[in-house]
């Protein structure tokens, strides 16, 4: 069967069901783990601890959630540098690259097959139950990656499914479509976690310049896929459960439309001159 991109262009967003194999999905949740405990396991005060948890039989979801509160109570900064591993890891980045999808994001992306099609991640989004010092406010990651001019974002649930009561992802349906967005720049979640150490950089899209933007509530099962825009607004919500939710993200990206050298996903203008240079000569069409 044919898959339809229409949705793609139209509402910013594309929702592919059950296209991840299961066998990808097991090893990139086996390798998460491993990583996590090999990571941990380092600070004595806790190797012991980390270690029992690690070869117990409770399952990999669980394993994860006891390691991951052990840490966010006592030491954020390990879980901090944990994150930096996954895109190392060929095990996870794997688990998106197949013919099936490559020729998806080259059709949304709009390329030939001789452009090089580059992977960046996964970013494991962490959802604590009631926890907010890990969500995002309404944003659009093209103001992160600003002189990155054609990539896609990729997103979905891992061990278990995503939804309003577990915490997931809403976004703006058609915000991709509007011309420029403004956005406020801190570190924090609101204003009782302004500037605190450890807490995501926010560029919020003020809901106010959104507001009369229907909202697209993703409601993913294990090994579904959401593909959205670069542009596109979105959130992430409350986990209002007892339990930990997990989902992976990566960006998908073509470097030859970008006006700039540098190798850096994350480059930014105004910052040391965005590593441009004279006579840069990209195909706009």
């Amino acid at each position: 069967m044919k898959l339809k991109t229409d949705n793609f262009y139209k509402e910013g967003y594309l929702c592919i069901k059950d296209c991840l194999s299961q066998e990808s999905s097991d090893l990139f949740c086996n390798t998460l783990l491993d990583i996590t405990f090999f990571h941990l396991k380092k600070v004595g005060k806790y190797s012991a601890k980390i270690e029992k948890i690690y070869n117990s039989k409770k399952n990999t979801l669980d394993k994860l959630s006891m390691m991951f509160e052990m840490f966010e109570t006592n030491d954020k900064e390990m879980l901090y540098q944990l994150q930096k591993f996954f895109p190392s890891s060929n095990n996870m980045k794997n688990i998106i690259n197949s013919n099936y999808l490559s020729q998806i994001f080259r059709k949304l992306l709009k390329i030939d097959t001789n452009v090089p099609l580059l992977i960046d991640g996964p970013g494991i989004f962490v959802n604590r139950p009631n926890t907010k010092r890990l969500l995002y406010k309404w944003h659009s990651e093209s103001h992160y990656y600003p002189k990155r001019r054609n990539f896609l974002n990729i997103w979905f649930p891992i061990f278990s499914k995503k939804n309003d009561k577990n915490g997931t992802m809403y976004i703006k349906k058609k915000s991709h479509l509007i011309k420029e967005l403004p956005f406020n720049e801190y570190q924090g979640f609101d204003k009782s976690s302004e500037n605190k150490k450890n807490h995501f950089i926010q560029y919020e899209v003020p809901e106010n310049f959104i507001k009369k933007l229907k909202t697209y509530k993703a409601n993913l099962s294990v090994n579904d896929l959401l593909i959205f825009d670069r542009k596109a607004v979105h959130t992430s919500t409350i986990n209002k459960s007892n339990k930990y939710s997990f989902a992976a993200v990566f960006r998908v990206w073509d470097i030859s439309k970008d006006l700039t050298i540098s190798g850096d996903l994350a480059v930014k203008p105004y910052q040391n001159y965005g590593n441009g240079r004279p006579d840069l000569i990209v195909n706009d069409s």
